[in-house]
Parts: C-alpha cells; sequence; structure tokens
C-alpha cells in the first residue's frame, strides 16, 4: 500500500479554485439573463424566432470574445 504524502495543509490552488467557481457562476447568471432577456422581448413583440436564435448566438459569442481575455493571472 503506497502512502500518502498530501498532509492537507496544501492550500495554494484553493484560491484558484474558488476563482473559477465564481468566474462560473457569474458566467451563467449573465448568459441566463441574456436569454430571459431576449425570450421577453421576442414574446411581447412576435419578432420571428430566427431572429431570436440569431441574437442568442451573437450575444453570447460576442460576450466569450470579450471576456475571453479577462484570465486575472497577472502575469
Amino acid at each position: 500500500m503506497a502512502t500518502d504524502t498530501h498532509t492537507g495543509s496544501d492550500r495554494s490552488d484553493q484560491p484558484g479554485i474558488v476563482r473559477s467557481v465564481a468566474r462560473l457562476v457569474g458566467d451563467l447568471l449573465i448568459v441566463t439573463c441574456w436569454v430571459v432577456f431576449l425570450t421577453l422581448v421576442f414574446l411581447g413583440t412576435g419578432w420571428p424566432q430566427w431572429a431570436f436564435y440569431l441574437l442568442l448566438i451573437l450575444g453570447v459569442g460576442l460576450y466569450v470574445t470579450v471576456t475571453a481575455t479577462w484570465t486575472g493571472s497577472g502575469d
């Protein structure tokens, strides 16, 4: 049986994990708000379905493009 050399006191990666989870939750919240906003607008106006999907994909694509450079690595 191999011995475990990990003592449990190494928390050097914990801030990175917390930052990643916070980023994921933030991204999910923003994309969800975009979908809800578009849904309400399109239900209220009766615009065509293809325009909904076009704006949905363009909006998410723009969000990913803008936020892709926000790595926060500090290098």
